[in-house]
């Protein structure tokens, strides 16, 4: 449990730099979040090998919760527009599953 409780510390530190750095320099937290997770998850020891890609997943998995609360927000202020949610919503999962395919191809293909 100490183990789990050291990584739950360091990534909520690393959300407190993210949002101190995101709102100095007035740009979106995914541009600092990753390059900071990467510097956290190097001290608490993750193999290089795995490391982006687990700070690239940590990112996406909090894009979630956040977009999730943003589109109750402004839905209860009546500012959200259901009828484009509905139109896009395919769409965009279809664009993430084939985005994830062709990632994932490329990272089988051998390097040139």
């Amino acid at each position: 449990m100490g183990e789990l409780a050291w990584l739950a510390a360091s990534v909520m530190f690393a959300g407190v730099v993210t949002g101190i750095l995101a709102g100095l320099f007035g740009i979106g937290g995914g541009a600092i979040i990753v390059p900071v997770l990467f510097e956290v998850f190097r001290l608490l020891g993750v193999p290089e090998a795995v490391r982006m890609q687990l700070c690239i997943g940590t990112s996406l998995a909090i894009i979630v919760p956040t977009a999730v609360r943003s589109y109750r927000a402004h839905k209860a202020r009546g500012f959200a527009l259901a009828e484009v949610m509905r139109r896009w919503a395919l769409p965009s999962m279809v664009g993430v599953a084939v985005g994830s395919a062709l990632a994932a191809s490329r990272s089988r293909s051998p390097a040139r």
